[in-house]
């Protein structure tokens, strides 16, 4: 579980890169959760954070993340998953 959650962390950090901060949020929440435990060392994760908390505050941050965390193991690696970062084909676009 530790290189899934390595890979979430990832996901959360393309997140990140579209503003999606409360995403971002869950999917630390969720990494967490894989691992089995909070990483207050990662600079990525600290990194993400701090760009989360300063988008959406303390408090909203702290939800989203707390509700990651709880996750099961089976949504938290449904929720992570980099497949569903992929953009979905419009109708001008060919699968």
């Amino acid at each position: 579980m530790p290189i899934v959650a390595t890979v979430a962390v990832t996901v959360a950090g393309l997140a990140a890169s579209h503003g999606e901060f409360r995403d971002v949020a869950v999917l630390l929440g969720a990494a967490a959760r894989l691992r089995g435990a909070h990483d207050r060392t990662d600079p990525q994760i600290r990194t993400l954070s701090g760009r989360g908390r300063a988008a959406l505050g303390d408090e909203c941050f702290t939800e989203a993340y707390e509700s990651g965390w709880r996750l099961d193991l089976a949504a938290a690696l449904t929720r992570t998953d980099p497949v569903r970062r992929l953009p979905t084909p419009g109708p001008q676009q060919k699968a």
